[in-house]
Order: C-alpha cells, then structure tokens, then sequence
C-alpha cells in the first residue's frame, strides 16, 4: 500500500496521463438473518452463450476486472452504446450484453456483499448498509482469487459502514483483497473530494481530479506494476459516479459531472410516474418531484457516467495495446438500480420494483463472439463466473451460477431488510428510513411481495401479472382479475424457499437456490 506521499504523487503522474489521453481521444473522436418472519409461468427465453471464436482458448484467461458504478439505473442492451460510447467498443461491440440482469438487494452495501461472496444477503450476513462488518473475508472471490495466485487490488468505495480509517493502520480491517485504496466519500467533485493515507487520516489531494478521475488513475498505477511483472491480476474498481453528492433536492447534491463533458448529450429522457399507485404503500402514491427535476437528475446521471466510461476506456484501451486484453475478462455492471425518471413516484432504490432491482450488467470475454443474452441473471452470478473464467475453487458454497453455462434461473428473488439510521439517510434519503421490510419473487411475468412490519407479520401483499409491476392484482380488483388462492399459496412457497435458500443443485444443496 502506498504512503501519503507516494499517493499524492502517482494521482498527479497518472492524472496528467489520464488527462493527455482523453484530450488525444476527444481530439480522435469529437436466512441466516432472522427477521421473525413467518417464512422459514415458466423460464424465460435466451441467447445460448456465444462459442470461442477460433484462435482464441477461453482456459488463457489470467485476469479479471470488475467496474462497478453506484445506482446507475439499467438500461437497455440496444441503448448500452449511447449510454457507454467510448468503452462500447470493447464492452458492446465485443461484449456480451445480459439484457434481464438484477440485483437481489437493492441498496448498496448488501448489493457489493453479493457481488463479492457470490451469496445472497441472508446467506452472507450482509443484509442492511450497517452490516458490513458482518461479512466472511474468507468467502470472498477476492479472498479465494489472491490465494490462488492472483494479485488482488480494491479501489473506490467498498462497503457503506465501514469508516476509511478502519481500512488502515496497525491492525487495518480485512477486506480480502492483497492491496486496495478504498474511501466512503459523499463528495466527488475535486477539492472536496477527500483521501485517506495509510494511517487513515484524510488529506485534500491538490491534483484537481474528481473521484472518477481518481480510481482511474489508482487503476493506472496498479496496471503499471502488472505490465511489468506479468504476474495475474484482479481489479474491483468500484466508482462513486454517477451517485448523488448527498440525499437532498438541491442542485449541489447533483452527481459530478466532469468538466467535459457538461454539455454532452444523453439518452432520451422517459418521465414515468405511475399515475394510478393507490394499489402500492402510501409512500408510492405521490410523485416525489415534479418532471423537470427528474429530468435533471436524469441527465446529470447520465453525464456522470461518462466520465465514469473515459476511464474505462483508457484501461481496456491500454490492456489492448499491450496485447493484455486477450487474456483479461472485464465485467460492467451496477450494485442496484436507481429511479430517476420518476418511476413508482420515487427517487432512490431499495424498492421491490424493476426500476431499483435491474441493474445494467455487460462483460468482455476474451475469444467469445458478442451476444445479447436474454436469460434471468444476477449479481450473485457474478462471483461464480470469475471463478469459471479463471479456474479456481470457491472456497465456500455459492448461491449463483457461472454465466459461461446455460443454466436457466427460473426465479428472480429479492429481499430488503429495514433500518432507520443516519448512514441510511445520508445514502438513500429521509423516505427510505421510512421503508418495511419486503421480500419478492418473480417467475416468468409474474411477481409477487410481501411487506412486513418489525416484527415480521406480513403486512401487505402484492400480485403483479406483467414485469412492469403497475397494477397490483390483489387491490380491489375484477374477480376475473384476481390470482387464485391456489396461486397466491404457490408464489408463498416459492418466497419461502428462496428466502431461505443456499448454494446450488449442481453444488448437491438440500435447499437450493433457483
């Protein structure tokens, strides 16, 4: 791990490289969790995993990179380009795009457990943004990937929860990982942006980079030492982009948006409030703010991610041209979705609706043809890929499976545990300290939730027949409308089985996950 100094001076070197390039390339191209609840259609169709390309054996693969934005909203396979252009043409070009990827947790400390333990939330512990303590260094991918050889190096923001100066000093916390530079910052813009040295004291850096800019020029330096030694590697590079700068309305609490690209076109905006949402909780039936606050956000997000891209494409870019790229498996994906568009009359996540549970997900394999994928993956799917790619054994049982196989998931699954807090207010805003507890499961279009209170009595229930999830099957519906009492007591065994499900089938799990 570097020392202060040494810090300030690679973000200053590798800064002005970052900087060089993108004005060159601009110039180019202008259960274990109790909650004292009651708990203990078919699959969807998809792309069959695209085959080796000749000349290329998928078994050379030495090294893996994750990014990992924060609340970025999903998008569509055939908008990733609009949303990504400058790392499209490694990511989507030559990627594989999973079209139907969510995250089982929809806020950001669980979500990040999932994406490294390859577990769900009541199997990991890892269940409120508080939690993070609660994690098994040993039953990480990071963990098992450094133990078999690979250089492991975190950056960014790692775990809510964890104060920074707990990552550092005589008796640093484990985090699983050989080396990492990790920050909980709510500020990205430069000059308010702060580090943390290897004692954990914060110091404002003086090189004028935001902290985008910042985990780009932490991969830089990180690369710099692989080129040379040759050695495998593994890189969770985890941005704070395109999050909020704090859980209010005011325009200083807007993501950063990197100074070029402040006027940059984004995607088309869709406002889409549900307008009759009477059928949903009390928080869902008024819309938070009005279309034109929605649509900045929205914009400001999307920026955001472009300077989140640049980095990206500088990092592939230079793996590429040291001839790297070929044997480096890249994953992009988000740890939740995020409403900024209005949806479900709500701005943030942590709900059980498509707009906070799917998440954008696309990877690079090296030797694959690209493919749009339209099977049900997950976050949790993330870990046992990694450990497919890269040959080597989990040293715990998974609750996901290998995105290079064709296993079907017949249910998305989904759970959120309540907490009131500061952290919780600071992260996700005033409202969702207001939120119950939920859990969820879908099969095929059907969706079913229920809500709980404290004490885990069911409080309210949901049936929704089509993905969207805007009408609400069980609120005063037409009978002919109306699931059956033998379907509701289906999809409350489906819940209760996932709710305590864990490892797999194929890993000969009694209570196996779907």
């Amino acid at each position: 791990m570097q020392v202060a100094t040494v810090l300030v001076v690679v973000l200053l070197v590798c800064g002005a490289v970052v900087a060089n390039v993108a004005r060159e390339r601009a110039a180019d191209d202008p259960a274990g969790v109790d909650l004292g609840l009651s708990l203990g259609a078919g699959a969807t169709s998809n792309a069959p995993s695209a085959e080796p390309t000749t000349g290329q054996d998928p078994g050379s693969v030495r090294n893996a990179i994750v990014f990992l934005v924060d609340d970025m909203h999903d998008f569509s396979c055939a908008e990733a380009g609009a949303y990504l252009p400058r790392s499209s043409p490694w990511l989507v070009d030559r990627g594989t795009c999973y079209e139907h990827a969510t995250t089982s947790t929809p806020v950001c400390c669980p979500a990040r457990a999932q994406l490294q333990t390859g577990q769900y939330s009541h199997n990991n512990k890892v269940v409120r943004q508080k939690a993070a303590h609660l994690l098994t260094v040993d039953d990480t991918v990071q963990r098992d990937l450094g133990r078999a050889g690979l250089s492991t190096y975190g950056i960014g923001k790692n775990l809510n929860g964890v104060k920074p100066r707990e990552y550092y000093g005589r008796t640093p916390l484990r985090t699983g990982f050989e080396d990492f530079d990790f920050w909980n910052s709510y500020q990205g813009r430069p000059g308010r942006f702060r580090l943390y040295d290897d004692t954990g004291r914060r110091y404002l850096p003086d090189n004028q980079l935001n902290s985008t800019e910042t985990n780009g020029a932490y991969l830089s330096g990180f690369l710099d030492g692989q080129l040379v030694s040759g050695d495998p590697f593994f890189v969770y590079d985890a941005f704070f982009a395109p999050h909020k700068q704090g859980a209010r309305f005011a325009p200083r609490h807007m993501p950063p948006v990197p100074r070029e690209f402040a006027s940059a076109p984004v995607p088309p905006f869709r406002y889409a409030p549900e307008r009759f949402a009477r059928d949903k909780l009390p928080l869902f039936h008024r819309p938070d703010q009005d279309r034109a606050y929605y649509r900045q956000l929205f914009t400001a997000r999307a920026r955001s991610l472009l300077g989140v891209d640049e980095q990206m494409a500088i990092a592939l870019q230079r793996l590429e041209d040291t001839g790297v790229l070929d044997e480096t498996a890249v994953f992009f994906v988000s740890d939740n979705g995020y409403t900024d568009q209005g949806e479900v009359n709500w701005e943030g996540k942590s709900i059980p609706y498509p707009a906070a549970m799917n998440v954008p997900m696309l990877a690079y394999y090296p030797g694959r043809a690209p493919a749009t994928d339209l099977r049900d993956v997950a976050l949790v799917d993330v870990a046992p890929t990694l450990y497919d790619l890269l040959d080597v054994t989990p040293g715990h049982l998974l609750d996901g499976h290998s995105l290079l196989g064709d296993h079907e998931r017949k249910v998305v699954y989904g759970e959120f545990y309540a907490e009131a807090n500061g952290l919780v207010r600071q992260e996700s805003g005033p409202r969702t300290s207001n939120l119950r507890s939920w859990r969820m499961v879908r099969r095929g279009r059907e969706s079913y939730v229920e809500w709980y209170d404290p004490r885990g009595r069911t409080v309210f229930r949901e049936f929704y027949t089509a993905r969207a999830m805007t009408r609400n099957k069980l609120f005063h519906t037409r009978d002919a409308d109306a699931p059956s009492p033998a379907k509701i007591r289906e999809f409350r065994r489906l819940l209760q089985r996932h709710g305590s499900c864990r490892g797999t089938v194929e890993a000969g799990s009694p209570r196996a996950c779907g």
